[in-house]
């Protein structure tokens, strides 16, 4: 009866199949070739923290699966294109699943995914656990599993469970189990699995210490002691051929044949693991087999089984100089994590004694585009790359070498700006760890908004102030000109735009050309023209006696007025004084900055403040949880008109070195500027700028001369997040002259060095 009642609960566990189907377009003869159908998906009920397997066509198109209630999962197991399967999450609800392809066509699958009672798993026990012995496996449910399933696909059927309870089964472990993670499952077609949350450790014979048989002769007698001798099966020679062999007690005893090879001879247990037992030769690790090798990406855990590994003590991977420690170490197995650098190559174990092992070769996971939309695209425009793993981008490179921007980014897509002068052509996508994967050609048409083909060279001086005139194309569209998003005065004539360069410009400027079809920006370099004051409040607030803001008193000024503003630069005050003036500058959470303020002489009419780099960044980092302010003004007895920020105006950058050095994770790039007529027009307050692509989590820069030493204090390494700069000072410049100067540092790629 019990049995019966058992079996119709996991009758309940039901398939849930279809009949969804569509046909992306294709001229292949074949009918099926491109259709993509979703056949079957389950199981349902199902268990949130185990796998739901879908089963149809063409499903390794599919680039997200969301759950309800609107949980989209980009991580997908694909299987092949007929399996796919995706990790259900705690918080799932009863819902219908939508599968979205690469084309952007979705399925909705037209039975609800339920869910079963939650099985869980709160103890294993003994563990390690030796062939034969009883395992407790306990948790809730665990009356709906009818099968324990062992690491290599070892089984052990209800039938043959020797407790069968629903808080606790208990299984003879079987002479073939392994090491590793177990999984209780059920027997539906599409059967409910739930995966142990930890691995289940099986005993294998072990000795102390192995043994050097280099210098033994055929015909001598081998012993060693070996714990858990019962387990030996048997013991093969380096060439895999069995040797006779005897027990007692703990003592394993055989005799070395004629003919016996360098290698490691090996004791192998019931389930075929092999253990190490004495070395001919060189020893080494042997006979490796690693799990995964292919799809790796940062932090993925790399299991590698074999004989001697508990001679390994680092792992180098390929693109990483440094060597990596694993995580584990036993006489059969390693675990080690793969660094954020890695690419695929090969993988080395190293030992004490400086051997190395014969290479693994691993492959990393790659971002992979199904299809672009629009396509063709127009330059200038937006383009959606649609497909999986795309958040491993770090940039896209179109037909002419043309690097667009990236404006969004997740696993299933990404949207880039395409630039105005891209050509058609493959696609290049740059990761993280340096590799690039090449796309299928995507075809660009020219831009359709007005837009100019070439920019003047860099040894065109725009300055602040000037008259610009560049050609352009699809000039009958252009309705307006924007410098750093302001309307600036033009003339158009023709395909000849001229443009005013307000005197406010200066170093990195932005131009937009606005048209009746869409915009366009370009930054181009402005030498600018001296002082420039932009006011970021022109409100007038009567502090009163301490007014709060509702009363008109108070005032806040937000972050966004201080963006990219340097330290040096002036906030000013303008006001009038009505008695014995206070001023109180606060940062967004009413922390006071400095001193109070004092303000006695009616005559007074403004206050310039310097904006330290502290200030600077004590107010842009300070948050109050709901708005973007920055600092919080208030007082007493003054009218305040306006505030303004005066800085310099800029000059354009002057460039000394252009091109891509990559500076790996281990320090070993550089770039190394030691012609010192680079440095010959050089001046004390000007800046070495380095700008920067790909930088990584960890990123830091370095300034030294030409010696190898820092060149000033403080330079030696410094974290970074994008370009950074060195202020040249006397001491530094007389460097520069008697040597230049290295840039080096990590996880970042240098693109350009400008002195400006």
């Amino acid at each position: 009866m019990k049995f019966n009642r058992i079996l119709n609960q996991i009758i309940l566990v039901a398939l849930a199949v279809l009949s969804v189907t569509f046909t992306a377009c294709d001229n292949d003869d074949d009918d099926n070739s491109g259709s993509m159908m979703l056949e079957a998906f389950g199981p349902s009920p199902a268990l949130r923290g185990s796998k739901l397997t879908f089963i149809g066509r063409n499903l390794d198109r599919v680039t997200s699966v969301t759950l309800p209630a609107n949980i989209e999962i980009t991580d997908i197991e694909v299987i092949d294109n007929q399996h796919i399967k995706v990790v259900i999450p705690q918080n799932a609800e009863v819902g219908y699943v939508k599968l979205r392809f690469a084309n952007g066509l979705e399925v909705t699958t037209k039975t609800l995914l339920t869910y079963t009672e939650p099985i869980s798993v709160s103890k294993m026990a003994p563990s390690p656990v030796k062939a034969g012995e009883k395992l407790t496996i306990e948790g809730d449910y665990l009356n709906l599993i009818e099968r324990v399933i062992f690491a290599e696909n070892v089984e052990v059927g209800s039938g043959d469970f020797v407790t069968w309870e629903r808080k606790k089964i208990v299984v003879e472990v079987p002479r073939k189990a392994q090491t590793g993670k177990i999984i209780l499952a059920n027997n539906e077609k599409i059967p409910l699995e739930l995966e142990s949350p930890t691995e289940l450790q099986i005993v294998l014979p072990s000795v102390e210490k192995t043994l050097d048989l280099t210098n033994k002769k055929p015909g001598e007698l081998v012993q060693i002691t070996v714990k858990d001798i019962d387990l030996v099966e048997s013991v093969l020679l380096p060439n895999g051929t069995p040797v006779e062999f005897t027990k007692e007690e703990n003592v394993l005893s055989f005799t070395l044949p004629d003919g016996v090879t360098d290698g490691v001879i090996a004791m192998v247990a019931p389930s075929g693991v092999k253990v190490a037992i004495a070395n001919i030769g060189m020893a080494v690790p042997t006979e490796l087999e690693a799990e995964p090798v292919t799809d790796l990406r940062a932090g993925d855990v790399i299991t590698i089984k074999g004989l001697n590994m508990n001679l390994t003590t680092t792992v180098t991977f390929p693109g990483v100089a440094a060597a990596v420690k694993p995580q584990s170490i036993s006489a059969t197995s390693i675990k080690v994590e793969m660094p954020e650098a890695a690419i695929s190559g090969n993988l080395i174990l190293h030992t004490a004694s400086g051997n190395t092992s014969a290479p693994i070769v691993i492959s990393t996971l790659k971002p992979e585009v199904l299809a672009y939309n629009p396509s063709p695209v127009a330059a200038g425009s937006e383009l959606a790359l649609i497909g999986k793993h795309l958040d491993l981008v770090t940039n896209v490179t179109f037909g002419g070498g043309k690097q667009g921007t990236i404006l969004s980014q997740a696993a299933a897509e990404l949207a880039v700006k395409v630039p105005a002068d891209a050509e058609s052509g493959e696609v290049i996508l740059k990761m993280k760890n340096g590799e690039t994967v090449t796309c299928a050609s995507l075809d660009i048409t020219k831009p359709v908004f007005c837009y100019i083909p070439e920019l003047p060279g860099d040894d065109v001086d725009i300055k602040a102030g000037e008259i610009l005139s560049v050609a352009v194309q699809n000039a009958d569209k252009l309705t307006n000109v924007q410098v750093n998003g302001s309307n600036t005065q033009y003339i158009l004539q023709k395909s000849t735009l001229y443009m005013l360069i307000p005197n406010n410009a200066g170093g990195k400027t932005t131009v937009t050309l606005i048209s009746s079809n869409g915009s366009i920006d370009y930054i181009i370099d402005v030498i600018g023209s001296g002082t420039i004051e932009t006011i970021i409040m022109d409100q007038v607030r009567d502090l009163g006696s301490w007014a709060g803001e509702a009363a008109g008193g108070a005032f806040r000024l937000y972050k966004e007025a201080f963006n990219d503003v340097k330290a040096g630069s002036i906030l000013k005050f303008y006001f009038a004084v009505t008695g014995s003036g206070q001023l109180q500058i606060n940062d967004a959470n009413w922390g006071q900055w400095g001193q109070m303020l004092e303000f006695n002489d009616l005559a007074q009419t403004s206050y310039e403040m310097e904006l330290t780099q502290a200030f600077l960044t004590r107010i842009l980092t300070t948050n109050d949880g709901w708005s973007t302010t920055a600092t919080v003004i208030q007082g007493q007895h003054l009218i305040i008109s306006k505030v303004s920020i005066i800085t310099k105006g800029g000059t354009a950058a002057q460039p000394i070195w252009t091109g891509n050095q990559v500076m790996p994770d281990n320090w070993s790039g550089s770039l190394q500027l030691t012609d010192v007529s680079l440095f010959a027009k050089a001046k004390v307050g000007q800046k070495i700028v380095v700008k920067t692509a790909d930088v990584l989590a960890g990123a830091q820069g370095s300034f030294k001369g030409g010696n190898w030493v820092a060149i000033a204090d403080g330079t030696e390494y410094f974290d970074i997040t994008g370009d950074f700069e060195l202020t040249i000072t006397a001491d530094i410049l007389s460097k520069l002259l008697a040597g230049g100067m290295i840039i080096s540092g990590k996880n970042y790629t240098a693109v350009s060095v400008s002195i400006k």
